[in-house]
């Protein structure tokens, strides 16, 4: 069962899947006529220009959603911890998927030093030619954090055989959970 809900001038498709919990308290149903009946109470008070109450509404519904949003992570979470596999399809739904976060906190002037020392210097003889001079530019322009995130690029570096983990302690975040169709 797919409603469309239209509040002010945002449309959103709510999906209610059977033999869901939700649908069998009929608690999305009831949702969806509460957001419309609020709705129409916002348009009655917009258009008598009461902000004051408006106001108020929009504090109220703030509130609402950090509750709401607190309720949603923890059904991800216990999705995330009950998923039997990682990518898992489920039947009128789509595709759920169960992913984590990584950060990286690196040591980066060791890390560098290492680089610089094994490319410039494979063989460790003392020398430095100037093709290698030519390949450190090379790595560094592929492993250096050129990106958004300023994070070292794990991939380019696993190439070059360098081992992450010395250079770079992992923090996991939360299991998250996505729905793809």
């Amino acid at each position: 069962m797919s409603e469309e809900l239209i509040i002010g001038n945002m449309s959103v498709e709510m999906s209610n899947p059977g033999n869901s919990l939700v649908d069998a308290d009929g608690l999305v149903r009831n949702f969806n006529r509460m957001l419309l009946d609020a709705d129409e109470q916002r348009q009655m008070l917009a258009d008598a220009r009461d902000w004051e109450k408006l106001a108020h509404g929009l504090a109220s519904f703030r509130s609402m959603k950090a509750a709401l949003d607190v309720l949603i992570r923890s059904i991800e979470d216990d999705v995330a911890a009950h998923l039997p596999d990682k990518k898992v399809p489920v039947q009128g739904l789509g595709l759920l998927e169960r992913r984590s976060t990584v950060t990286r906190k690196w040591d980066s002037e060791n890390l560098l030093q290492h680089i610089v020392r094994t490319t410039l210097d494979p063989e460790y003889t003392g020398e430095v030619v100037y093709e290698n001079i030519y390949d450190l530019i090379t790595t560094l322009k592929a492993v250096l954090p050129f990106t958004p995130s300023l994070g070292w690029r794990v991939t380019a570096l696993k190439e070059i055989d360098v081992p992450i983990d010395k250079f770079s302690e992992s923090t996991y975040g939360r299991q998250t959970i996505t729905i793809t169709k």
